[in-house]
């Protein structure tokens, strides 16, 4: 059953322009610059009143590091990396989320504000949030560290994974994909029958923020489509997705993959939920930070 406050913000999202802004290319590139203001890429006051926060640069992009005011928590190292199809600005539900974790676990939470299409693309967007979670965790041993990541964020969560294997270095404690972005070419024909049912995202302007993204290169490249790349090797992941979210059918096929390629998978499917609800004030995102919460309190793994 869902809640009255989830069909609630479903229906504000429709109505409010969230989900038009993603059903047409040209609506997309007309209402970028109201989804990509500068001012949405400083922590809100009441951020800054609940943590300490730092501000480091890489490659002349901010990153933000939240903390206890109380001082350094117990809990991991979470580096997070928003989602927004690439061509939208960290907004304010993720940095509630990153605060909301630093008040249940007195973590540290790093926040790379990452570069957006269309004014860049792969090329400049995977080496700054792999050297910002390099360079912003290098302080806590890799058992310490994990790396989230909501829809277009999941997708270079797991590019920053394959860069570490590639490298010979190890992987953080886990992953955790909040309703991932697999596949920019959303060419699963089930993603097309599911638009209809998305109160949030849309294909054609997905597919061109994709486009934008990838800009010349394969689109297949696993790098920028996850869903294709050798997952032996990486992990372990948690995977969070709703049945109202057209991304659905690639995390259904990513986690078959992982399955047979013997990875640790953690992997939950809500019924009646929409892309990333579990960064909305609803029971259902509630329940689903319940979960995170137990996964982040779990002992890591013996280095």
């Amino acid at each position: 059953m869902v809640s009255v406050r989830a069909r609630l913000v479903m229906g504000m999202l429709r109505a409010t322009g969230q989900k038009p802004f993603y059903d047409d290319a040209r609506a997309l590139h007309h209402r970028l610059r109201r989804h990509q203001r500068p001012s949405m890429a400083r922590p809100p006051r009441r951020i800054r009143r609940s943590c300490a926060i730092e501000r480091r640069e890489v490659r002349g992009f901010p990153c933000y590091t939240l903390r206890p005011r109380s001082g350094a928590g117990d809990g991991p190292h979470v580096f997070h990396l928003h989602g927004g199809g690439y061509v939208e600005q960290i907004e304010k539900h993720h940095w509630r989320h990153g605060a909301e974790l630093v008040t249940r676990l007195g973590c540290t939470v790093t926040l790379p504000v990452y570069p957006l299409t269309p004014h860049h693309d792969h090329t400049a967007t995977l080496p700054m949030v792999q050297e910002a979670y390099e360079s912003l965790t290098a302080a806590e041993p890799p058992h310490r560290r994990v790396i989230s990541g909501d829809s277009a964020g999941g997708a270079l969560a797991l590019a920053i994974a394959q860069h570490l294997r590639e490298h010979g270095r190890p992987q953080p404690e886990r992953l955790l994909l909040y309703s991932p972005w697999l596949d920019v070419t959303l060419a699963d024909p089930i993603s097309v029958v599911l638009d209809e049912h998305d109160p949030m995202l849309g294909i054609d302007g997905l597919r061109e923020a994709g486009r934008m993204y990838a800009e010349g290169a394969d689109p297949h490249d696993p790098r920028i489509s996850p869903l294709y790349a050798d997952l032996e090797g990486l992990g372990p992941f948690s995977v969070f997705i709703g049945t109202r979210d057209l991304l659905l059918p690639d995390a259904r096929r990513f986690a078959e993959r992982a399955v047979a390629a013997g990875i640790d998978l953690d992997y939950h499917e809500y019924p009646g939920m929409f892309h990333n609800w579990l960064m909305q004030r609803i029971p259902e995102g509630r329940e689903a930070m319940n979960h995170i919460e137990r996964i982040l309190r779990r002992p890591p793994r013996r280095p």
